[in-house]
């Protein structure tokens, strides 16, 4: 297995701790995660965030230390690569050259953190996949009460935290700040329903103020995100209970569930505001959508026509400036700015982390029930790309990164459980599940 390999051992057993160095870089990974909640930035530059900044640092300071890429990374590493070479053959002829570079670079610095988070979680699956949760659960909370305090107001300037009536939080637009906060919903949801005590309860009060935010940002992507990704949630972990009890409280939980949100959006409803907006909202389109020569659908069908007739394609952040509107597509946009090249990458990407992850899943491993959160995360945003453009989403690297990690060490786990049932006589050497120190 690759990554850091130094078995941690437990002290109470005369065996070697956790470096001082593995404990410091996952410190820094956490921080970095916590300041995922701001990503504000001029629409019309491209400025770094704090995220990006820390993250550029973090990286290369963790792989200084000793992380490793794992060797099975190979597929999912090579389709990325070829989405950033489709993009490249495409932006030698593009007309807006300009715009390509930045494009370009924050194409290859994405997928890098992509390459890092499943890293970082397959050298230790279970400590760090609960560590990036909770410091993603933190900021997403955080992000969350900055939109509902400025959608009702309470705080002074509170019109920065919103666009034309509708929660954005610390982000530019509401259509990510929404999709922003579904993993962690998700994954308080599965905390809850494995919670052993009354006083998890708690973690009751982060899951109302997300769902409110998601609410409150009117996005329907957003909201058709947060059904499929806890539909696909609740089946999984139905369908991998493993006690009758297990499966009522999972029943119990996703009927209480249903009830907080009903509870939450009714309360919201109580708003001759909200009621109105959400009126206006709650429909599959909108006439933005339809109009026949500016609308989202129209533009689209130029978009593939165009690709058609440019199948290597524009280069990266051409369409945009040629049709004067966006894709709204993911799949159409990678398609239309890397040509069939980038276009069949990426979507070979998404069927392969599919299947791959359903067949983790399927596998008996103590981090089934986080990896379901991470799955259902996924897919639920997946599925929103039909309607928007998810590649510049930062908090999708994450999600397709730690779910890689988890898959990946998954599936280690279960070819060395294989071949020590065909070799039960031979001892095996080192635990997987120490493999969180470094490289010797």
């Amino acid at each position: 297995m690759d990554g850091w390999q130094i078995d941690t051992g437990d002290r109470r057993q005369g065996l070697p701790g956790r470096p001082f160095a593995v404990s410091l870089a996952e410190w820094l990974v956490v921080a970095v995660i916590l300041t995922s909640f701001y990503v504000r930035s001029d629409q019309t530059q491209d400025n770094p965030t704090p995220y990006d900044l820390l993250m550029a640092g973090t990286v290369a300071i963790v792989f200084l230390f000793g992380l490793r890429f794992p060797r099975r990374l190979g597929w999912p590493a090579a389709l990325w690569g070829l989405v950033i070479a489709g993009f490249g053959i495409g932006a030698m002829d593009a007309l807006y050259m300009e715009r390509v570079r930045p494009a370009l670079m924050t194409s290859v610095y994405l997928v890098g953190t992509f390459l890092f988070f499943a890293s970082w979680v397959y050298a230790d699956p279970g400590r760090r996949l609960h560590q990036i949760f909770w410091a993603y659960t933190a900021a997403a909370t955080l992000a969350a009460l900055f939109g509902i305090a400025g959608y009702f107001a309470l705080v002074p300037g509170a019109e920065m935290f919103t666009e034309y009536g509708r929660a954005r939080g610390t982000f530019n637009d509401p259509n990510v700040f929404g999709p922003f906060l579904v993993a962690p919903v998700i994954f308080l949801g599965w905390k809850l329903s494995t919670a052993q005590s009354l006083r998890s309860l708690w973690m009751a009060v982060p899951l109302g103020i997300l769902v409110l935010a998601i609410f409150l940002s009117f996005s329907r992507g957003a909201w058709g995100n947060l059904l499929l990704a806890g539909l696909v949630f609740f089946v999984l972990t139905l369908s991998t209970s493993k006690s009758y009890l297990q499966t009522m409280r999972l029943i119990a939980f996703g009927a209480l569930s249903v009830l907080v949100m009903i509870g939450v959006v009714g309360f919201a409803l109580s708003s001759p505001q909200v009621a109105d907006l959400f009126e206006q909202r709650a429909s599959l389109t909108q006439s933005y959508d339809t109009d026949p020569e500016h609308g989202r659908f129209e533009s689209q069908a130029r978009a593939f026509a165009m690709t058609l007739e440019k199948p290597l394609g524009l280069g990266p952040a051409q369409w945009a400036m040629i049709n004067r509107l966006d894709t709204h597509n993911v799949y159409l946009h990678v398609l239309v700015a890397g040509g069939f090249l980038s276009g069949f990458a990426f979507i070979g990407l998404m069927l392969l982390t599919l299947v791959r992850g359903w067949r983790a899943i399927a596998l008996d491993n103590p981090e089934q029930g986080i990896l379901i959160v991470v799955y259902a995360a996924f897919v639920g945003h997946i599925a929103e790309a039909v309607i928007i453009d998810i590649d510049n989403w930062r908090h999708f690297y994450l999600l397709v990164g730690t779910l890689w990690g988890a898959i990946l060490a998954v599936e280690e786990r279960g070819g060395a459980r294989q071949r020590l049932l065909r070799m039960p006589f031979r001892p095996a050497r080192q635990s997987f599940s120490a493999a969180s120190g470094f490289q010797a």
